[in-house]
């Protein structure tokens, strides 16, 4: 979840700051109370009816959990805070676009400072890794002349592709982000965009290697980018991704976690549909949650 912003009351925030020491505390009802209390001062602070939301959840009350995620929704429609998630994941709305940019985007502009240590040193994090060994499996391993980093983050995957790849683009909604990764000094290009949008500008048949570490996480349906990809991919080229997977007969859920797993049959039914030939397909978690692995897939498609 992300840290509530100041609801402009003085009173309302320190009643709310108490109610997350309960809560940290394990005293989640308490928590509730004194969240209530903090919107009685400031009725339209939408963060604060999305943690009222998160601790009626934890309480067992779903029904008012609904109804203030709906409030926190109704007063901040570009749902910054993520409360349509939510909504989607009580089966309240449709799952699919569910996390919005407005919501991704604040998300990881938070998170920027923190990121990588968090990502490597506590979740174990091997995206990279993977999709660099899923290439040589599927036949491929560069040269790569030109390369798109998609939710490229701060730029863990072009230090892993740098030595195979020339000229690598990365995209990313989070200009904190983006900030990490141009220090980094390895991309020639970086943009701050949408990924569909992205892929949408770019020429056909003019990429040679698309990559995608741990970014399918915050998309359901993903059709329309398998689309956009096999019209980008140059012959020959590569599409390497990650995702966090499940054995439903679904091709996507939104999982308790606020992120979507996808299916073996949901990827191989969008390739076929795009027009990409499977040609690496194989069980491999990219992270640990709780010191456990989370069930995922790597993938590599090619044209």
């Amino acid at each position: 979840m992300l840290k509530a912003r100041s609801s402009g009351n003085a009173i309302a925030d320190r009643r709310f700051a108490y109610a997350m020491d309960y809560k940290a505390g394990g005293d989640p009802l308490s928590a509730a109370e004194l969240v209530m209390q903090a919107l009685d001062e400031a009725p339209d602070w939408a963060a604060g009816w999305l943690a009222l939301g998160d601790l009626n959840e934890t309480l067992g009350r779903r029904g008012e959990a609904i109804d203030t995620y709906r409030k926190a929704l109704h007063l901040d429609p570009d749902d910054e805070a993520g409360a349509g998630a939510r909504l989607a994941r009580l089966g309240e709305i449709p799952a699919d676009g569910a996390m919005t940019p407005a919501h991704i985007t604040a998300l990881f502009d938070e998170y920027a400072p923190r990121f990588e240590r968090s990502l490597v040193d506590n979740l174990s994090y091997r995206g990279p890794a993977l999709l660099r060994m899923a290439l040589e499996r599927s036949g491929r391993d560069g040269p790569f002349e030109r390369v798109l980093d998609l939710g490229c983050g701060t730029g863990l995957v072009a230090e892993t592709f740098r030595s195979i790849c020339r000229d690598i683009v990365g995209v990313d909604l989070s200009a904190a982000m983006l900030a990490k990764a141009r220090a980094k000094q390895i991309y020639r290009h970086l943009e701050q965009a949408e990924i569909g949008d992205f892929l949408l500008r770019q020429d056909a048949g003019s990429v040679d290697l698309i990559l995608a570490a741990d970014v399918f996480i915050y998309f359901g349906d993903l059709d329309a980018v398998f689309r956009q990809a096999a019209r980008v991919l140059a012959p020959g080229g590569r599409f390497a991704f990650t995702v966090q997977s499940q054995d439903g007969p679904a091709a996507f859920i939104l999982n308790h976690d606020l992120r979507y797993a996808h299916s073996r049959q949901g990827i191989e039914g969008w390739a076929v549909a795009a027009g990409l030939q499977l040609r690496h397909l194989d069980d491999a978690w990219a992270r640990t949650d709780r010191g456990a692995p989370v069930p995922g897939l790597v993938a590599v498609l090619g044209r």
